[in-house]
């Protein structure tokens, strides 16, 4: 088959273009990163962490109403029905609980949110190709995780007065957008042990914080379904299975958000380089 068309001079120059344009970086940087992969493991991570956390939450908090932590998922996702009581059975409080916890269950917690740090950390790491560091490396990875879990679950109670604020869901994006990027900005510098410059990290946290609160208002339509459905099929089991399907959705906008974020502010930098500046002058 004759290929000389390849070898045209346009041709040539649109590949060389299309290979030096920051879409095509972040394309081969997704696969070299094994986005799946990674993400399939920080959702894993995540559920094992999140589990344990909302129950041991569950027993540390009041048992009434406006404290429990199933009362919290089931009006963030306007569940009723079957779908509610499987989310009552999974977090709810048992009546006959006395209060305490045992040191195994404090752990088993503690591992677990590290685990799920630590896999978060690696991931932006490999982004940002950064070697890993010792034990101050790890207590700011789990800064920056706790700091990303915490925005989105401020994430999620503002969506929760989305129909209390004028001007509703409008002004709840807003006020997510505002919360989501610091959070970002600040978690992401934690994650990379203050390694990289804030002016570097501003336009992915930015990137991150508009994806994340446009996935959440997704979220907000897409997992009552889910719950709803998988109840249906599995009982309270389903409950687990729609979080674990939307922790993947989530854990994959992180990986991408560390791979764009990176490749961002490699092109920031790139331009504020000398070497970059010489050539770009005529």
């Amino acid at each position: 088959m004759n290929r000389t068309w390849a070898e045209h001079p346009r041709v040539r120059r649109v590949v060389d273009r299309t290979r030096q344009s920051l879409v095509w970086r972040i394309v081969l940087e997704v696969t070299e990163i094994r986005l799946y992969d990674r993400a399939l493991t920080i959702a894993g991570q995540a559920f094992i962490a999140l589990v344990p956390l909302l129950i041991v939450l569950a027993t540390l908090l009041s048992s009434s109403d406006a404290l429990a932590i199933s009362d919290f998922l089931i009006d963030r996702f306007s569940l009723s029905g079957a779908s509610a009581d499987a989310v009552v059975s999974l977090f709810g409080r048992p009546p006959s609980a006395s209060g305490g916890l045992t040191v195994v269950s404090v752990i088993t917690v503690l591992v677990s949110v590290s685990s799920f740090a630590r896999s978060i950390q690696r991931t932006y790491e490999a982004a940002w190709r950064l070697p890993a560091q010792g034990l101050h490396r790890t207590l700011n990875g789990l800064e920056g995780a706790l700091l990303l879990i915490l925005a989105l679950a401020a994430l999620g109670y503002l969506a929760s007065l989305a129909d209390k604020l004028p001007g509703g869901g409008v002004v709840a994006m807003i006020a997510q957008t505002c919360v989501a990027v610091p959070g970002w900005w600040l978690g992401t510098r934690l994650l990379l042990s203050h390694r990289v410059a804030w002016h570097l990290l501003l336009p992915g946290a930015v990137i991150s914080a508009l994806a994340q609160v446009l996935v959440s208002s997704a979220g907000a339509v897409y997992v009552p379904h889910l719950i709803e459905r998988n109840t249906e099929r599995y009982g309270v089991i389903g409950v687990a299975i729609a979080l674990i399907s939307w922790l993947v959705i989530l854990a994959l906008l992180i990986v991408v958000s560390a791979v764009v974020g990176a490749q961002l502010g490699a092109a920031l930098a790139h331009r504020e380089s000398p070497d970059s500046q010489e050539t770009e002058s005529p």
